[in-house]
């Protein structure tokens, strides 16, 4: 679509039925595969309007509500025109040192380009107590002066479910899908009136909002 070389239409896999959805709908647009494709964006790239009237044109046919944009780390050209045209930025992060120094330097760029941020830290060791994973979320919160939305646990059950299936509607009772329910409601609750100010609300909890 970027390149001009497919109508959205063709690009687009609506995952509605096949996720057997009860109510709205989900589609899904993946990145090229090709490798000619994949050589020529690294060439010439595309600029901001292509991209900023895709996302218009995806919003409009398919009358989304929200469209999520799953960007590679790094800071990267694409990286940085997604962060540009998106209201909302959600970093996910482990909590080794590599990684956090990474969302460290994103969160500062998500600042220069004044876009609200929150932190998601995924994969948390199990030898990381829930008691100890909030108070990290704490510290982190203050030290990037933004709000932690969770702390995810590591789950092996996740990885083994990669590409079979949707973890969420084929385990709806799991603990961690309960979590997956309290951070798409706190993102949608952020998206609607800010990221709390107060640190505190970012210690995470096993309860779900819904």
């Amino acid at each position: 679509m970027l390149q001009h070389r497919v109508q959205i239409s063709q690009a687009v896999l609506d995952l509605t039925s096949k996720i057997q959805l009860k109510a709205g709908c989900l589609i899904f647009c993946p990145a090229g595969h090709k490798l000619d494709e994949i050589l020529s964006i690294l060439d010439t790239g595309f600029n901001l309007y292509t991209f900023k009237k895709v996302l218009e044109d995806l919003a409009r046919d398919y009358h989304l509500d929200y469209l999520l944009i799953d960007s590679h780390p790094g800071i990267e050209k694409d990286t940085l025109l997604s962060m540009a045209l998106c209201d909302y930025l959600v970093l996910i992060s482990r909590v080794d040192q590599q990684d956090l120094f990474g969302s460290g330097v994103m969160t500062e760029v998500a600042s220069q380009l004044q876009k609200p941020v929150v932190l998601i830290l995924n994969m948390v060791p199990s030898s990381v107590s829930e008691k100890e994973a909030g108070k990290i979320a704490d510290r982190l919160a203050e030290l990037f002066h933004l709000h932690v939305l969770t702390a995810l646990p590591f789950n092996s059950d996740v990885l083994e479910n990669l590409s079979k299936g949707v973890f969420v509607l084929e385990r709806p009772k799991d603990p961690l899908t309960r979590r997956f329910t309290e951070i798409a409601m706190k993102m949608l609750e952020a998206i609607e009136t800010g990221p709390a100010d107060d640190h505190s609300a970012s210690r995470p909890t096993s309860q779900p909002l819904a």
